[in-house]
């Protein structure tokens, strides 16, 4: 007998945590991958790191359109990914550059509002799975 519950959330929070492990990683980084201990030049090292990136983007966007699950879990597996990248972004992002570092720190204040309301929808005592 199948579970009732899917795996749905599970997986999208685990791409999730890799779209962002490969943005932080050390060795997915541009530097180190154009470095002088790899065999990539400049456009590879680019190509190897944002391909990587892209391919976790879709993959998660894939998931989310065409796993067959009921639509609370596709909603709760949207919402800690979203609070997964939200706290990425938060923790990882250097406020301090001269331009758009304000710019970006508003933003990411209005996600963390955003973000406030999908758990304020899932914590309440309505929802029937």
């Amino acid at each position: 007998m199948l579970s009732s519950r899917g795996a749905k959330p599970l997986i999208s929070v685990l791409l999730s945590l890799l779209f962002v492990l490969a943005f932080v990683l050390p060795f997915l980084q541009y530097n180190f991958l154009a470095g002088p201990l790899t065999p990539f030049d400049k456009v590879q090292a680019g190509s190897i790191r944002f391909g990587l990136i892209f391919g976790l983007g879709l993959l998660w966007l894939g998931v989310q359109l065409f796993w067959n699950a009921p639509a609370e879990a596709t909603k709760l597996g949207m919402a800690a990914s979203a609070t997964i990248v939200w706290l990425a972004l938060t923790f990882f992002f250097n406020f301090t550059v001269e331009g758009f570092g304000g710019a970006v720190a508003f933003f990411v204040l209005m996600g963390g509002l955003g973000v406030t309301l999908l758990w304020t929808r899932f914590l309440a005592d309505e929802i029937n799975f």
